[in-house]
């Protein structure tokens, strides 16, 4: 004769039987008091549960066994450039400086952008590649972290003074639990401008312009130009970016020469396109020298004379070097685009200015019409669709499938420059597929086509 044991453990997986009275919920909400869309929130411990956080970034779990430990896990990884820009290198810079220290425990959580507990300028040189689109994501860190609301920073200017929890545990649940909320922090936005639902458009109220410098030329076709980039405001900003354009019909690249611009502050992942995206900051000391001025520096330059001010050659930014392919003007082939990093720049007093650039001969490139590739696509939960306008204008933006049945319409007005929507999959009802996206500006309509998948 033998025997052997056995055990048999009964769950309540799905609470269909003897279901508990327990509740948890919260909601995610940013430091400025934004619900923040779309996070993955998971429960683990008696059960398992998953829910995700519609607009009003709500979660709550029901049916919850009480007399158990519960843990409250929230996470979002996607978008990393949502709310990320050269001013946030601007306002990081400062920070590592001293000249203005960021004042909350979770703009410095978003500056440490690889993870180590400090911030230095070796975040700000993740950060710069991730706006330049060298590096798409983070390589030690997520695009949010969740802190629970509750929680208080024992030393607030030194948030790694302990390990701050980015859970919630619940012992020995009894009854319900409404207020477990959380504080989500974009990693990389130091402003507080990132989007985190669908209903927070991101503002885009630009104040006058910063253009670059070139001199106008008549292309020849299989000649070499250089092709000097200057920009005689430059003592009036803190610092720019976007993706410069060439008319591939009309220009190749061949090279670029970097000037008072070093080639970190350029990248080339897209010059195959005719793209080339750039992000550049002065440094807060150089700013500071320059308001610091000593009286004698400042009369010598007052009383210097027109003639030798007008003479004075701007610095060179940097140079083109290119071949051209056909007969063209240089102004027709050469814009300032929004395509990979945003056209924007900063000035002194951290205002949001427009970006172009401006001929010799008095000619300022129109910024070109353009509608860019959703992101993410495939998608199966948001995506967002961003344009950009050569003026402020009222747009509209429909999705339909392939037969032409629309799904969304979305009427409104819309500034100069970049544009961006944040669409999710409850917006075109049980539709899944290919779908296509179209945008009307007046004249200017474009089209095109993502995928939506299943759940």
């Amino acid at each position: 004769h033998d025997y052997c044991e056995t055990y048999v453990l009964v769950q309540n997986n799905q609470g269909l039987c003897g279901a508990g009275d327990g509740v948890i919920a919260g909601v995610i909400e940013t430091e400025e008091g934004l619900t923040v869309e779309g996070a993955g929130v998971h429960l683990s411990g008696q059960t398992s549960m998953t829910d995700v956080t519609p607009t009003a970034g709500d979660y709550q779990f029901n049916n919850l066994l009480t007399g158990y430990d519960y843990t409250v896990t929230p996470e979002l990884d996607e978008n990393y450039l949502n709310g990320v820009s050269t001013f946030d290198l601007i306002l990081m810079a400062k920070h590592i400086l001293g000249t203005q220290p960021l004042d909350s425990p979770y703009k410095m959580i978003a500056a440490d952008i690889n993870n180590s507990g400090t911030i230095t300028t070796l975040d700000a040189i993740q950060l710069r590649k991730l706006i330049l689109n060298i590096d798409l994501e983070f390589s030690n860190n997520t695009s949010w972290r969740f802190i629970p609301q509750a929680y208080d920073f024992p030393v607030p200017s030194n948030p790694w003074f302990e390990t701050f929890p980015e859970v919630i545990n619940v012992n020995d649940l009894a009854g319900e639990l409404l207020d477990q909320d959380f504080i989500g922090v974009k990693i990389g936005d130091l402003n507080g401008s990132a989007q985190p639902n669908a209903l927070e458009a991101e503002p885009r109220n630009a104040k006058g312009a910063f253009y670059f410098d070139a001199d106008e030329l008549q292309l020849k076709a299989g000649n070499e130009y250089r092709i000097p980039v200057t920009a005689k405001d430059l003592a009036k900003v803190q610092g720019w970016q976007g993706t410069l354009k060439l008319d591939q019909a009309a220009l190749e690249l061949a090279d670029l020469a970097p000037g008072t611009v070093e080639s970190e502050n350029f990248g080339m992942r897209f010059a195959d396109e005719g793209m080339i995206t750039f992000s550049w900051h002065r440094s807060p000391v150089a700013s500071a020298e320059a308001e610091h001025r000593s009286p004698v520096a400042s009369a010598e330059a007052e009383h210097r004379s027109p003639a030798a001010s007008a003479e004075a050659p701007a610095d060179v930014l940097f140079t083109l070097v290119v071949r051209a392919m056909a007969d063209a003007a240089l102004s027709d082939v050469l814009a300032i685009s929004s395509r990979y990093t945003q056209a924007e720049a900063y000035g002194q007093d951290d205002e949001l200015m427009d970006l172009g650039l401006r001929f010799s001969n008095g000619l300022i490139a129109e910024m070109p019409f353009e509608l860019y590739q959703n992101e993410p696509n495939p998608f199966n939960d948001r995506t967002v669709i961003a344009f950009q306008l050569p003026a402020a204008a009222q747009a509209e933006i429909t999705v339909h499938d392939a037969s032409g049945r629309v799904l969304r319409l979305i009427r409104g007005d819309f500034a100069k420059g970049y544009n961006r929507l944040t669409l999710s999959r409850n917006d075109f009802g049980n539709a899944t597929g290919i779908l296509y996206y179209t945008v009307t500006a007046g004249e200017h309509r474009a089209t095109k086509k993502m995928m939506l998948i299943g759940n």
